[in-house]
């Protein structure tokens, strides 16, 4: 137990020495390098795209920061082991924007070229929270990735069957076993209308800024030339870069919706009709 308890010291020591010599200017860093952010709603393949930055050699993607308020959304296992700290917690919560400045975009290694974490719609809509947002309007410098998902009707599948499974996402490859659930028609069209309104909303938040839109499907089926066009947005050098999670189902709308006829019929002859496309 004791060899264990000095080995978590070493790694924690090891951890921050980093952060600490580039503070004291003991090794050349720098926070000239681009910051951004994945802007996006949950089951829309954040994972996917996060995983897929992170393979690149001179990015750091975060996670969903703001995902919790008693936690950080690090999604590193070093970060979310040794930067946890109550002190911490509590300057997320108390002063988002200091911690934002202090604590993500601060100083790497020269070396990062690219910074960023994910950020969805609905995150930090409480005081004092919700500043986050009005920083990150006001950092001009600030470069957005707007990832949409098209067919709102397999949002919504998904996250029905995440939240049955609870698994989010799939890191090994293994086939998930296929089941069928049900989906309410008033839950769907105001699910619909939500995210038509929602992505609006947020373009225009962030209309003055360098941005531009990423389509979960156009990414699903060629990643390696969306990840070319997304490297060129971020001004980094072209690498070849690998996912490190894999799509959750391939089923059929008409195979994984109970009442998939009943619902498309429904919603013949509405905005929403091609949702049901297979």
């Amino acid at each position: 137990m004791l060899y264990g308890k000095l080995i978590d010291l070493r790694n924690y020591c090891s951890f921050h020495l980093e952060k600490v010599a580039l503070n004291r200017g003991l090794l050349d860093g720098h926070s000239d390098y681009c910051k951004f952010i994945i802007l996006a709603r949950g089951r829309s393949g954040s994972n996917f795209l996060r995983g897929l930055l992170n393979s690149h050699s001179r990015v750091i993607m975060f996670g969903e920061l703001f995902r919790f308020y008693d936690s950080i959304g690090w999604e590193f296992p070093e970060y979310d082991r040794y930067l946890q700290s109550r002190n911490l917690i509590l300057l997320m919560q108390r002063d988002p924007c200091k911690f934002l400045e202090t604590k993500v975009f601060r100083k790497f290694r020269k070396g990062i070229l690219a910074v960023g974490f994910k950020i969805f719609y609905y995150h930090a809509q409480d005081n004092p929270l919700k500043y986050v947002w009005t920083y990150l309007k006001n950092r001009k410098d600030l470069r957005i990735i707007h990832l949409k998902r098209k067919n709102t009707l397999r949002v919504i599948l998904s996250l029905k069957k995440a939240s049955k499974t609870n698994k989010w996402t799939n890191t090994t490859g293994e086939r998930e076993e296929d089941f069928t659930v049900p989906l309410d028609y008033e839950e769907c069209r105001q699910a619909f209308i939500w995210a038509q309104e929602v992505k609006k909303k947020y373009d225009i938040l962030f209309e003055s800024h360098h941005k531009i839109d990423v389509i979960y499907e156009d990414l699903s089926k060629d990643y390696m030339s969306e990840m070319k066009r997304i490297q060129e947005f971020l001004g980094l050098p072209y690498e070849i870069v690998k996912p490190s999670t894999v799509k959750q189902s391939d089923q059929p709308l008409s195979e994984a919706i109970l009442n998939y006829h009943d619902l498309k019929k429904k919603f013949e002859d509405t905005p929403w009709e091609v949702y049901f496309e297979e």
